[in-house]
């Protein structure tokens, strides 16, 4: 199916196609996106600490979110666009890379769980893998970055606690679904 080009930046088109009943339909497609892969990847990540395991999750502040008075803050996992700016960039080398520049930790495993995953299939074309790394010796191997001031703070989550974290949470902040999602898949892992 044609679709056309309606606006372009440096990582987002606005593009328009037709729909099964004729209708013009508008949505997003990142620039990095390509059939051959996924444009994003969602890193859930569990450190092993004196406890047990704990997910480690980002206290973000993403424009969207507040722009539209959705929540002040997100509680998201690690990601990150395949190949926004090396184009032969892999998914294990983009996971590699965020989880360092986003966490400061390098993981002993990872683990690849779904490919093709939509996002948001009525917006966007969008697609990511999730992948669960897993993280043995808790050690900062890097300053994290912010990202630009996005990433806010770092939190670490007992696996045992999560469920009832993440419903605590919600009321005072947006939860991503991926990070969600990502939780689903990195449960047994552990």
């Amino acid at each position: 199916m044609e679709s056309r080009i309606l606006y372009e930046t440096k990582f987002l088109q606005l593009k328009s196609t037709i729909s099964p009943s004729g209708n013009e339909w508008y949505y997003v497609k990142r620039t990095n996106d390509s059939n051959e892969k996924d444009s994003a990847v969602v890193i859930t990540t569990l450190i092993k600490k004196k406890d047990g395991y704990n997910f480690l999750l980002l206290k973000t502040r993403r424009p969207p979110i507040y722009a539209e008075d959705k929540a002040e803050f997100c509680l998201e996992s690690p990601a990150g666009l395949i190949g926004d700016i090396d184009c032969d960039e892999t998914l294990i080398k983009c996971v590699k890379k965020e989880l360092l520049e986003e966490t400061g930790y390098v993981a002993d495993k990872i683990y690849v769980e779904l490919l093709n995953s939509s996002t948001s299939a009525g917006l966007s074309s969008e697609t990511i893998s999730y992948v669960t790394a897993i993280v043995d010796e808790d050690r900062i191997f890097k300053d994290p970055i912010s990202d630009g001031g996005i990433i806010e703070a770092r939190t670490y989550v007992p696996v045992n606690k999560i469920k009832q974290f993440l419903f605590e949470i919600s009321k005072e902040l947006s939860v991503a679904t991926a990070t969600v999602c990502g939780i689903y898949f990195a449960i047994d892992r552990i």
